[in-house]
């Protein structure tokens, strides 16, 4: 990771310390991203939450060693504004599409295969989220998903859910604010 990625990340964790409507991961979990994406060789990425961008510059400064791309999604046109000149002050801007939208309809019209995903969202729709981008999903593709801890009552349904998925390996991981850890099994496999 370059000087430029890490000052504006530096920069990010201290610009959201002041704020209340940014909810970014934890460093660790940013690390460990970055090191999944390096790990799993990943260039096709979706995230599901942007907000300004702190996850994001994780993810995109890995895809920018496997030479990927992201495609980054969030619901607030302010914040997706943010994000993208967070990634432009770290040089990644060509790395990443960011889309201003309702997830379900962006994740609808986006054209797969994908090979990593972060949901970050409202909770209530995780299940709902999978589904969506679930057809587009290469073989072995990462699902990752945040807040596992934080917010354990309101993503039980989806973590019972993914974890029966005949089509995913899953895994719980207490990293940050907790992650869920899903592998796509190819067919016939598992």
């Amino acid at each position: 990771m370059n000087e430029s990625i890490r000052n504006t990340i530096q920069r990010l964790e201290e610009y959201m310390a002041e704020r209340t409507d940014a909810l970014a991961i934890p460093r660790e979990a940013g690390a460990f991203m970055h090191t999944l994406v390096l790990a799993s060789r990943a260039t096709r990425g979706v995230e599901i939450g942007t907000s300004y961008g702190y996850s994001g510059l994780w993810i995109a400064a890995a895809m920018q060693t496997t030479g990927g791309r992201l495609i980054t999604i969030d619901r607030e046109r302010r914040k997706s504004e943010a994000a993208a000149a967070n990634f432009a002050d770290a040089g990644l801007g060509e790395r990443v599409v960011l889309e201003t939208g309702v997830a379900l309809e962006v994740l609808g019209r986006l054209e797969g295969p994908f090979d990593f995903v972060f949901v970050d969202a409202d909770k209530e729709n995780c299940i709902a989220y999978v589904q969506a981008v679930e057809p587009k999903l290469s073989d072995g593709a990462v699902v990752l998903t945040d807040n596992t801890l934080t917010h354990a009552e309101e993503l039980a349904g989806f973590l019972a859910w993914i974890r029966n998925h005949a089509r995913f390996a899953s895994a719980h991981l207490t990293i940050g604010n907790g992650m869920e850890l899903s592998v796509r099994i190819p067919e016939g496999d598992g």
